[in-house]
């Protein structure tokens, strides 16, 4: 007979977090009783234990006072989409052994009742060729789907353009961004933007013809002399004064898939950073600038999925992860170093 886990650890928020405050210092570590077997069995309950959690940067939002289209309150579990195994089930549709997708949050043991309590609701079981890779099914899933909807719907990319530029091209999304522009639209002038050498070295490795540091002095002059005849398409994941720096150089009737704002997210009292300052250039030059909220897009998943899948397997695309391992009680040190910059492609935190 299975021992079933009668006390579960959360991390919870324990207040909106304040100008460069740590993750450390506003989610607070709390435990709470488990459901017994027989009323685990009434509520035809699973229990699961997350094993890889993804760390994404609108996770930063969430927890954030002015909200976003997914909200963590103080004293909520912190929400965050992961693989885990089933340790218990009172539902048929799930084994002891399996391992399932979903939001599981920041839990060692999820209970997993009434979909209608879960955003979004429901789980899925990973099939077995799935569960061979987990970490490469939680990437294409995020990073891979927001690339994708943010170049080809958003951004109406085509093998018409010429130039497309994307920023933190090492992290998840931009590096899946990096590879559909190059290796599946075959773009002539693929741009990335990183902030190092190594990741310069890598996103060139992508498919990038060009990899600029921004950090350099010279950054704005290597844009230049980068983008010669002007910008199609800049996938933002910065905002701010880069995003101000790429509107200087598009083409008329150039597009801006606003994907991220990054350099704001750690500063709520500082918003201002992440205001456009280059207005003007919109209006004169006719620059249409389209916000990216990939589930906007959920209905077309299942089509969107199987490109990916299908350019992953014909090799025009890789999963790139970084795992963050630790034990439970080091979970929000995987917020902490995503926003740090220090991870190149997806990170994910594995739980040991």
């Amino acid at each position: 007979m299975s021992v079933v886990p009668s006390t579960t650890r959360q991390w919870i928020l324990d207040h909106h977090p304040q100008k460069d405050e740590k993750p450390s210092q506003f989610f607070k570590l709390i435990e709470k009783p488990l459901p017994g077997p027989k009323d685990l069995a009434d509520k035809q309950a699973v229990i699961i234990k997350p094993l890889l959690l993804s760390n994404d940067p609108s996770q930063r939002t969430w927890v954030g006072a002015e909200g976003s289209y997914i909200t963590v309150k103080p004293g909520q579990v912190m929400k965050s989409w992961g693989v885990g195994k089933v340790v218990e089930s009172y539902k048929n549709e799930f084994m002891k052994g399996d391992l399932v997708w979903g939001m599981l949050g920041w839990n060692e043991y999820m209970l997993f009742e009434d979909p209608g309590t879960h955003y979004p609701p429901g789980l899925s079981r990973l099939t077995d060729e799935q569960a061979k890779d987990p970490g490469s099914f939680i990437a294409m899933r995020l990073a891979g789907l927001t690339a994708y909807y943010g170049l080809l719907k958003c951004g109406e990319a085509t093998r018409n353009d010429q130039t497309i530029v994307v920023s933190t091209a090492a992290g998840a999304t931009g590096a899946m961004a990096v590879q559909i522009a190059k290796h599946v639209l075959k773009i002539p002038n693929v741009i990335g933007i990183a902030g190092s050498e190594e990741k310069m070295s890598l996103i060139k490795s992508l498919g990038c013809d060009f990899a600029l540091n921004y950090k350099s002095p010279n950054f704005e002059a290597d844009l230049g002399a980068a983008t010669p005849k002007g910008i199609d398409l800049y996938f933002d994941n910065v905002g701010g004064a880069m995003l101000d720096m790429m509107l200087k150089r598009m083409r008329t009737r150039g597009r801006v898939v606003a994907c991220g704002a990054i350099g704001s997210y750690d500063n709520d009292n500082s918003n201002d950073i992440a205001y456009v300052k280059e207005l003007r250039r919109i209006i004169m030059s006719g620059v249409k600038i389209h916000g990216l909220n990939v589930t906007h897009h959920v209905a077309d998943f299942p089509n969107g999925l199987r490109e990916l899948e299908g350019w992953l397997r014909e090799g025009k695309l890789k999963s790139l992860i970084t795992f963050f391992e630790t034990g439970f009680e080091g979970v929000p040190a995987g917020m902490e170093q995503l926003l740090s910059g220090k991870n190149t492609g997806k990170l994910l935190t594995k739980i040991v």
